[in-house]
């Protein structure tokens, strides 16, 4: 059994349409946003005056963080189990046909 995936997205001409661009592009976007907003709710508890409550503050930005990576990780990870479930219907498709 042969797992080659090779050319499925990279030269598949079909993946070039304006819809998977946007699509793409959210991808990237989301988790590049939130990452931003980690970073700006860290520097401005860094800014404030009140050690305890930074402490704090900090603490429930980690978990958040923490909790962002899993998310966009079993996201990436389930997309990319769909798309070789896809690919192996459309090659049993094909086959069935041809």
């Amino acid at each position: 059994m042969n797992h080659k995936l090779g050319s499925m997205i990279i030269d598949n001409p079909g993946r070039r349409s304006l819809s998977y661009r946007l699509r793409d592009t959210a991808l990237v976007a989301a988790p590049l946003g939130l990452w931003g907003l980690f970073a700006l709710q860290t520097w401005t508890a860094l800014a404030s005056g009140e050690m305890l409550i930074e402490q704090a503050y900090a603490l429930v930005v980690l978990k958040l963080t923490a909790l962002d990576f899993v998310g966009v990780f079993f996201l990436l990870h389930s997309w990319v189990i769909y798309e070789r479930l896809l690919f192996r219907w459309r090659q049993r498709a094909a086959s069935r046909s041809g």
